[in-house]
C-alpha cells in the first residue's frame, strides 16, 4: 500500500523538498537547532504559516500578532476537514480524526479526488498518505536547517522566499470579483497600518479587513444580482 501511495504522490513530494530546504533555512535563521526544526515542521504542517512565523519573528513582530496571523491563515483546514468528512462516513471516528487532524493542502486535493472518483481508497490510505508528506515536509525543513547552518544564507533572501510564495499564491487565484477586492483591501489596509504607526496589527488586520470588504461586495452584488432578475 505503502509503495501505491508513493507513486501517486511522488510529485508532491519532490514540491515539498523544493518549499521545505528554503523553510528550514529561514527556520534556522531564527535560532532554532535542526531537531526543533523537525518537532515544528511534523507537528505544525501549515507550509505558508511557517514562513510566516519566521519572517514576522525575525521582523520582531509580538508574538500575539504572529499566533493571530497564523491563526487566520491556517483556519483553512478546518474547511479541508469539514469537506472531507463526508466521504469518510464508513470509517470511525477515530480513522475520520486521524485523518483531518493530518491533512495538507496537496494531501486533501489527492484523497479528495480518489474518495469521489470511488477508487480503491479509504481512511487508512488517506492518512498513510498524509504522513508520507508530513514525513517529507519534516525531513525537507530539517535539511534546509542543516544546510543554512553550514552556508550562511543572508535574512534578506531568504525572508523573500515567504513574499515570492505568497506572490505566486496570489496570482495563482482565481480572477474574480471577491480576489480582486480581498487582495486591493488587504494591500491598502497593510499601508494604512503601517502609516498609522500599527505595524504590530498590520498583518492580521488586513486580513480580516480583506475577507471582510470581499464578502460584503460579493453580497452586495448577489443582492442586486438576486433583484434584476426579478
Amino acid at each position: 500500500m505503502v509503495l501505491k501511495i508513493v507513486r501517486t504522490v511522488w510529485p508532491v513530494m519532490l514540491t515539498y523538498v523544493a518549499i521545505g530546504a528554503p523553510c528550514g533555512m529561514i527556520m534556522g535563521q531564527t535560532g532554532m537547532e535542526p531537531w526543533m526544526v523537525f518537532a515544528l515542521s511534523s507537528t505544525f504542517v501549515t507550509g505558508s504559516g511557517q514562513f510566516m512565523i519566521c519572517n514576522l519573528w525575525l521582523a520582531g513582530v509580538p508574538a500575539p500578532s504572529i499566533i493571530a496571523s497564523v491563526a487566520a491563515i491556517s483556519s483553512r483546514f478546518a474547511l479541508y476537514s469539514a469537506s472531507i468528512a463526508p466521504h469518510l462516513k464508513n470509517a470511525s471516528k477515530r480513522q475520520t480524526l486521524a485523518v483531518a487532524a493530518t491533512l495538507t493542502e496537496e494531501a486533501y486535493g489527492i484523497s479528495l479526488a480518489k474518495l469521489i472518483e470511488g477508487e480503491d481508497w479509504g481512511p487508512r490510505e488517506s492518512f498513510v498518505l498524509n504522513v508520507i508528506l508530513i514525513a517529507t515536509w519534516g525531513v525537507s525543513c530539517t535539511m534546509g536547517a542543516i544546510v543554512g547552518a553550514v552556508v550562511d544564507v543572508p535574512i534578506a533572501i531568504a525572508a523573500f522566499v515567504c513574499t515570492s510564495l505568497f506572490i505566486c499564491l496570489l496570482f495563482s487565484q482565481r480572477l474574480s470579483r471577491g480576489n480582486v477586492v480581498a487582495a486591493v483591501s488587504g494591500a491598502v489596509s497593510v499601508a494604512a497600518c503601517k502609516f498609522l504607526g500599527l505595524a504590530n496589527i498590520a498583518v492580521p488586520a488586513s486580513v480580516v479587513v480583506g475577507i471582510a470588504i470581499a464578502l460584503a461586495c460579493d453580497a452586495v452584488f448577489d443582492g442586486r444580482g438576486a433583484r434584476d432578475a426579478r
